[in-house]
């Protein structure tokens, strides 16, 4: 049943049930992997219904992350995604290839992240709240001191704080760019790396 404000803003004049998801960019890396976005700040006659644009190149991955307040739905439009979601009742990841036209349901506040599996993958992520919430990975390593895990788990702190200390914003998207992991953990760490 819609809501008293969702009556009016239907019945208004000025009604406008039309949106250009390009004027509304939530996340860019680079010009291959992206995000667009429209929830009810962007259309606001949306009710219970919010949408993501996601574009991403070979083996990039959308970071994992949970949404407390919503469900979702993504549709594969082109290319191919591994999906990866934990059961937080069974404790296992579930893993699924998803090519057009499959989907892939995750409930609300399920642990979950996406690759592409090669290039110009396109998918869309739909959402059953129109100002659907993310906890970004990314986020809880960086903002967490390093001396709670050395308290809970027996890591070492200075090490730990060494190691996310390239975590310095929410990613999004990755993995960096080679000029950028070279920038982070040095020069010869990244040859290291990648031989």
């Amino acid at each position: 049943m819609p809501t008293d404000s969702a009556i009016a803003a239907l019945s208004s004049p000025s009604l406008n049930l039309s949106f250009d998801l390009s004027t509304a960019p939530l996340f860019q890396q680079n010009a291959q992997n992206f995000i667009l976005q429209q929830f009810a700040k962007q259309l606001p006659v949306m009710q219970n219904l919010g949408l993501l644009d996601v574009y991403l190149s070979n083996g990039h991955s959308v970071e994992p992350h949970w949404h407390p307040n919503a469900s979702e739905l993504q549709y594969v439009v082109q290319g191919e995604v591994a999906v990866s979601i934990l059961n937080p009742f069974s404790r296992q990841i579930l893993s699924y290839r998803v090519k057009p036209p499959q989907t892939v349901y995750i409930p609300m506040g399920w642990w979950h992240w996406q690759t592409a599996t090669m290039d110009n993958t396109h998918f869309v992520s739909a959402f059953d709240n129109n100002a659907t919430q993310v906890v970004f990975g990314s986020d809880i390593l960086r903002m967490t001191p390093p001396e709670v895990f050395q308290m809970i788990y027996g890591v070492n702190a200075t090490q730990l704080a060494d190691v996310l200390k390239p975590i310095d914003q929410t990613v999004v998207i990755g993995p960096p760019a080679s000029r950028d992991i070279e920038w982070r953990i040095g020069t010869q760490a990244f040859l290291n790396q990648s031989s």
